[in-house]
């Protein structure tokens, strides 16, 4: 559900080694782990060009700004390496052009509204689009074509999640969930998470259970099929991920159908066992600028970033934003 940086690029320039060496990772699988060894131990060894030294270092901008910066409270600390992030983002970009996770994340940075963001995601998404294309029509070798289909493909999924993401927020609901749709429709195993920006898009726009249970069902591959980048838990498909019954739970809410709502509740507190504290403290986090931040599924964490992507939904009814009804509810 969503894209590890570190993971990413260890991928990426193990399967650029391979290439190189003439090896298939699958007949040659003791060569492909000394080479993620030697990863491990020193990434700057296995960089080559000014390609992956510019990718590398828009990994090393992500795991600063996603999963350093939100757990420092020196607030000094933070500003610094936040500029720190932002150099790299700046030289990743400089190292090649066509680097659209920097360039996009720099913007993510520096923009100073969301709906500033949100345009230029909008006015950039047919250039990325038409980048992917003709880096898949150009493939020729096994090597190529892999790369085009796979990795050579997340920079442009999770563009359309960034702009499906600051669509909700921005409240341009039909917006999200057709560029959800438009994620889905190119990638249906959905690396990216998409599909929870989809459904809680879906909530926001009322959408009946026939329409929701119509959404689910186009996108069943997204929702059933194993997901390459984490273990699906065993439970996840029968009880309900929490963006489902999230907005499952608002739009049985909002329809005064407070048995179901309560149902809805009592399941995510199974499925969730630490969900009362998250619940009620309902903590509202900062977007991941690399993609929706990873975390283990049916976690903690997890319930706790989808309360927060949810924060939309949180703030119906009468009240203030910060003390709306059905978050009060």
């Amino acid at each position: 559900m969503a894209f590890d940086p570190v993971q990413e690029d260890c991928l990426r320039l193990v399967f650029a080694h391979a290439q190189r060496c003439g090896l298939h990772p699958l007949k040659d699988p003791d060569t492909v782990a000394r080479t993620i060894d030697q990863y491990t131990a020193d990434p700057d060894s296995l960089i080559t060009c000014d390609q992956e030294r510019s990718f590398h270092l828009t990994v090393e901008a992500a795991c600063t700004i996603d999963y350093r910066i939100p757990f420092l409270t020196d607030e000094g600390e933070a500003e610094a390496q936040a500029q720190a992030a932002e150099n790299n983002l700046r030289e990743a970009v400089a190292l090649d052009a066509n680097n659209w996770d920097a360039q996009r994340m720099l913007t993510a940075m520096t923009s100073a509204t969301n709906e500033a963001y949100l345009s230029y995601l909008l006015e950039g998404l047919p250039r990325i689009k038409a980048a992917w294309d003709t880096l898949a029509e150009r493939a020729q070798t096994p090597f190529e074509q892999d790369f085009a289909c796979e990795l050579g493909k997340r920079p442009y999924l999770r563009w359309l999640a960034a702009t499906a993401s600051r669509a909700l927020i921005a409240g341009k609901y039909r917006l999200a969930l057709s560029t959800a749709e438009d994620s889905l429709a190119s990638s249906p195993h959905d690396p990216a998470g998409i599909r929870h920006t989809g459904m809680l898009a879906l909530a926001k726009l009322e959408a009946s259970d026939s329409e929701v249970d119509d959404y689910r069902t186009r996108h069943a591959l997204a929702y059933h099929a194993p997901i390459l980048q984490q273990r699906r838990h065993p439970a996840s498909t029968t009880a309900g991920d929490a963006w489902t019954l999230i907005a499952d739970m608002d739009r049985a809410y909002r329809a005064f159908d407070y048995a179901r709502a309560d149902a809805l509740l009592a399941r995510l507190i199974r499925h969730y066992p630490q969900a009362p504290q998250a619940l009620f403290v309902q903590a509202e986090l900062p977007d991941g600028v690399f993609s929706r931040v990873s975390v283990v599924p049916n976690s903690m964490d997890e319930l706790v970033l989808a309360l927060s992507e949810a924060t939309p939904l949180l703030q119906e009814g009468a009240g203030t934003p910060d003390n709306a009804s059905f978050s009060v509810w």
